[in-house]
């Protein structure tokens, strides 16, 4: 890894908190050293399960789920647990140095069900060839901006006159100059690895798991291998917002990797088209605007609601 005095940096959102630039995209300067040993030093297996995800797209719900598909135990691990917990998150947890237990002492014959933030084009190379399956989970870009302008509010604390202004969010969003930023690249990037690997590689759609669960539960169930005996009505019980958010853990609790996140701003309304009570037309057409710009050609795109 390049030397960080050397990177480009930025405060994000004029915080304490400091993003560097290498290859790309922008991390946060904390994280980089765990990033370089993770990207060093994680052994894949070939039965591991990666999720990923850009930030504020739907993780902690993607978490759930796929815990709860391959839960082979009766018992409900996540009425006593946060999904980020029992889900690590590989570069905050190698920042914790919660890894070894992790990822060494884990059961055998067990697909191991890990996640993390990182691009495409920057994940280990060994989690590249290593035929382990890739799970992505997307949004359309305007509920992503304002989860995030949600989150980060209740989080970094960066504004001291109140909420950091919507429309410098929509300025930072714009330029890509953000935590895993570029949003349109960290996308992209996903979609045409799974167009490239399918039978490795599953590219979700936030929208689509709310609008058709049970369909989509099903599709992710049998990407993971679990082709039978997957209690639909169960896990999507188990796994929602609305049950999870009400439980003591998330209302209390805070993430063992990331133990200045309390787990209860991780969980807010998590509706499609939540950005109608928040963006004006012309924040909203200018993000439209920049989407059709860099999901030109891809085949992909987002449901505009």
């Amino acid at each position: 890894m390049e030397n960080k005095q050397q990177l480009p940096t930025e405060l994000f959102w004029g915080s304490h908190h400091e993003i560097c630039q290498i290859e790309g995209f922008w991390y946060l300067t904390r994280l980089m050293e765990s990033i370089a040993t993770f990207r060093s030093g994680f052994e894949p297996r070939k039965d591991d399960i990666l999720l990923t995800s850009f930030i504020k797209t739907g993780t902690t719900w993607l978490k759930a789920l796929c815990y709860n598909i391959l839960d082979e135990e009766e018992n409900d691990v996540l009425a006593a647990k946060n999904p980020h917990d029992v889900v690590p998150t590989l570069e905050a947890s190698f920042r914790q140095n919660q890894v070894q237990d992790l990822l060494l002492n884990s059961p055998p014959g067990r697909s191991r069900l890990l996640h993390t933030h990182l691009p495409c084009s920057y994940l280990p190379e060994k989690v590249r060839s290593s035929g382990c399956k890739l799970v992505y989970v997307s949004r359309n870009p305007k509920d992503t901006l304002v989860s995030m302008w949600h989150f980060f509010n209740k989080n970094v604390k960066a504004y001291p006159g109140g909420p950091f202004p919507l429309e410098r969010a929509v300025e930072t969003f714009c330029s890509g100059v953000m935590p895993w930023g570029p949003f349109y690249e960290h996308v992209v990037g996903y979609w045409e690895e799974s167009k490239k690997r399918p039978e490795e590689v599953l590219f979700l759609k936030y929208e689509d798991l709310c609008r058709n669960p049970e369909e989509q539960l099903r599709k992710l169930a049998s990407f993971l291998g679990r082709k039978t005996n997957v209690d639909v009505e169960k896990v999507l019980w188990r796994s929602s917002l609305n049950r999870l958010k009400e439980l003591e853990v998330n209302k209390n609790g805070a993430r063992k990797d990331a133990p200045y996140i309390p787990n209860s701003i991780l969980f807010r309304t998590g509706t499609v088209g939540d950005w109608k009570n928040y963006l004006t037309s012309d924040m909203a057409q200018r993000i439209d605007s920049l989407t059709r710009v860099n999901l030109q050609g891809t085949g992909l795109s987002f449901d505009d609601e």
